[in-house]
């Protein structure tokens, strides 16, 4: 049996050295050492013979230290104990304190009355190879970084009271470490051990991905006859397993009733995240096609013709299910995220009350892995969970963001890039292809028939701004054939969207973000100043904002309240202002010579009757030899050109309208299917919208073309979504009329 003694300071033994150490004490149970010599300091020996309640009328801390190494384990060592190592024991008899109090996992636990504990905790490392769930001891904590094991034991203080030595003697013999239900038991009443560190929880389970769809119109195809009749719908019965990393802790608390309270808790301060990268995502074999069944058998009545997926070539199959599984492991790993970032420091990510008595072999499984860091199996029956929170035998779910994030569900959005013109799913399917778009979380099935492929997103500028630009203006085709009546739909809504991502995310950066959210009315300028100066920089972001526009706001763009085609100095103003409220004149002198430009009605006025063209520098501030000049210039004539192209667009685009709807004269369109005069004004738009496509001056370097939709269409029906690292922000405005007017 290993050697276990106590000593003071100068190494002399004291009368606690004897320690009845059984097969109770888990320092028993997993030394792979051969002593344990601990070291107190003289303010533990003058108290040790007095009872806990006097030795500390209030909570109280003594810093013990090791004498020589020492290695708990299972097969091979895996706790690392050194001489440098913090060894803390902690008193508290103080009754309704918080045993916690201080401590960086915050979920409280009180003291009961008559109560008293004594604790020690050990701060180790865990190393020499072992790491995740390989071990007893690892608890999924990472591989050579640090760990904190700590056994809090209850004592009575109001009779049979211990003193300060003997129920330190008690607490070191019956010594708990959480690593099996084995050592469960072990526990008496009120007692709490736990493990601490820096690692990953795997968990998994079933969950169901709703699909809604964003119907859009290719620019530069054709419109085909018939009714389009797509709906969003939900990808049921898929399987997941997801990583979920940080700074942990496994607490586990024996209660007054006999049962064990299991608790996984995220250190206060930070965020737990889902991991991607060492994440399994959605069970789906990329040979076969039955992901894509799934996800597009949910959008038209019917389905889509098998023919269709049984003629898609291996490398089809191969490609279009990985751009589906990455969108489903996004959705799902950004609906764990929100549930982890709503938690408050002193709420558990899982818990559940353990009875081991009523255990099976299955649920004890669950458990036992579970206290590994493995929580696959336990979340796996979530979704069994009865009235009183029942999982399985034994098992009771408390509470779990696995189960939350799986109840509020997972949303992937799908833009299909083309159906409008094609009508059926089963033409897109015919030429066409799946893109997952990482900064939105969306994915895009795209028409490839008369149009450019833009393939995989891989590049984080070129490729990403390729479909920003795809996806505009096939909401500028979308909003203008819905507004004019030139194709059948039952009721048509389509999104514009704005997205993008960093690597290395700056103040500067999540600015910007917040910024976009302040004009898109998602945030006030309060809040957006304090995400900005919380935020911690260096770490990866991305960002998506959102205008959604229905048949009435399809309206609102063209038309005014009266009915009339607006105006293109309207559109100009609309655009003037748009782009003033996504300029920071504090962002620089460039910046601020922009924003003074358009801020001054005369100045502006001026510039549009100029024009952009070189012209616009007698409205700088600064001489032709001012280093400044030709930069300020380039950016204000590309500012003019960007607005006026919108409005003459929008204007042309009204006008179109305009005589559609005067052609039809209230039918319905479905009737005219045949009728050539209607033919040939439904060509009429498509090649004046293509036309405009060609013209246009828009950057995309920021969401100019969606502010000016959003404002055009009433100000009404914004949404976005921002992450970046432990901050996630998901916010939706408002969207009825009269909300938007009163703005």
């Amino acid at each position: 049996m290993p050697d276990f003694s106590i000593a003071d300071s100068l190494g002399n033994p004291t009368d606690i050295s004897k320690i009845n150490w059984t097969s109770a004490s888990s320092l028993l149970n997993y030394a792979k050492s051969e002593s344990l010599h601990l070291l107190v300091v003289p303010d533990f020996i003058s108290r040790k013979d007095k009872p806990l309640t006097a030795a500390a009328p209030d909570p109280t801390t003594f810093h013990f230290s090791i004498q020589h190494d020492f290695q708990l384990g299972s097969a091979t060592p895996e706790v690392d104990l050194t001489p440098n190592s913090t060894i803390t024991l902690t008193v508290n008899a103080t009754s309704g304190s918080n045993l916690f109090d201080g401590d960086a996992f915050h979920v409280p636990v009180k003291v009961p009355p008559q109560t008293g504990y004594v604790g020690l905790s050990l701060e180790g490392s865990l190393d020499l190879g072992v790491s995740g769930t390989s071990g007893d001891l690892t608890f999924g904590i990472d591989r050579n970084t640090g760990i904190t094991i700590e056994y809090l034991k209850a004592f009575p203080v109001d009779r049979n009271e211990p003193t300060l030595g003997d129920a330190t003697a008690e607490m070191l013999s019956s010594f708990v470490i959480p690593a099996g239900v084995a050592d469960l038991d072990r526990l008496g009443v009120n007692d709490v051990c736990s493990v601490s560190g820096q690692g990953s929880l795997q968990v998994s389970g079933g969950v169901s991905v709703t699909t809604p769809v964003n119907p859009l119109a290719s620019v530069n195809l054709p419109l085909g006859t018939g009714t389009l009749a797509i709906q969003g719908g939900a990808m049921a019965g898929l399987s997941v397993s997801f990583t979920i990393s940080g700074s942990y802790q496994i607490r586990v608390l024996r209660l007054p009733g006999g049962a064990i309270q299991l608790s996984y808790l995220r250190e206060a301060g930070t965020t737990l995240k889902t991991d991607l990268t060492a994440s399994a995502g959605v069970s789906v074999d990329l040979g076969t096609t039955d992901l894509l069944a799934k996800l597009l058998g949910a959008f038209e009545k019917g389905g889509v013709d098998p023919s269709v997926l049984s003629s898609l070539s291996p490398d089809d199959v191969g490609d279009f299910t990985a751009a589906v599984k990455a969108g489903v492991d996004h959705s799902v790993a950004a609906s764990i995220d929100l549930a982890l970032s709503a938690q408050t420091d002193d709420q558990a990510a899982f818990q559940y009350e353990i009875r081991t008595e009523l255990l099976n072999d299955d649920s004890r499984r669950a458990v036992e892995r579970a206290l590994k860091g493995d929580l696959t199996l336990i979340t796996a029956l979530e979704e069994n969970a009865e009235g009183d929170g029942a999982i399985a035998p034994g098992i009771r779910l408390l509470n779990s963001v696995f189960s939350t994030a799986r109840t509020k569900g997972a949303t992937l959005k799908v833009n299909l890039l083309g159906i409008v013109n094609l009508i059926s799913m089963t033409k897109l399917m015919n030429k066409c292809e799946f893109l997952f778009e990482p900064a939105s979380g969306d994915l895009t099935i795209k028409e490839t028939a008369q149009s450019e492929k833009i393939g995989a997103i891989t590049d984080p500028v070129k490729k990403q701004d390729a479909l920003r630009q795809a996806l505009y203006y096939s909401v500028l085709a979308t909003t203008t054939y819905v507004a004019g009546k030139a194709v059948t739909m039952p009721a048509l809504a389509c999104d514009a969207t704005y997205f993008t991502l960093s690597r290395n995310t700056d103040k500067q950066t999540l600015a910007g973000y917040t910024n976009w959210f302040v004009v898109l009315s998602l945030m006030t300028p309060d809040e957006r100043a304090g995400f900005v100066t919380h935020f911690d920089e260096g770490v990866p972001s991305r960002c998506a904002v959102r205008t959604h526009l229905d048949d009435t706001l399809c309206e609102a763009l063209f038309f005014d309240e009266q009915g009339k085609v607006r105006p293109v100095s309207e559109y100009q103003e609309i655009g003037r202002q748009a782009l003033k409220g996504l300029l920071d004149p504090a962002n620089g002198d460039i910046d601020r010579m922009r924003y003074q430009l358009l801020d001054d009605s005369s100045k502006w006025t001026r510039a549009v009757q100029i024009g952009p063209s070189p012209a616009l520098g007698d409205l700088l501030p600064l001489s032709t030899s001012d280093p400044q000049f030709n930069l300020v210039l380039a950016d204000v004539t590309g500012d003019l050109a960007e607005i006026s192209w919108w409005a003459a667009g929008m204007q042309k685009a009204g006008q179109a309208i305009e005589q559609m709807r005067t052609f039809l004269a209230g039918r319905d369109p479905s009737s005219l299917a045949g009728d050539p005069g209607f033919a040939q004004r439904r060509d009429g738009l498509q090649k004046l919208m293509l036309g405009v496509v060609a013209s246009s001056k828009l950057r995309f370097h920021e969401p100019l073309g969606i502010v000016c939709l959003f404002r055009a269409a009433g100000s009404r029906g914004s949404s976005g979504e921002i992450t970046a690292g432990s901050l996630v922000i998901q916010r939706v405005g408002v969207t009825d009329a009269a909300a938007g007017a009163s703005r």
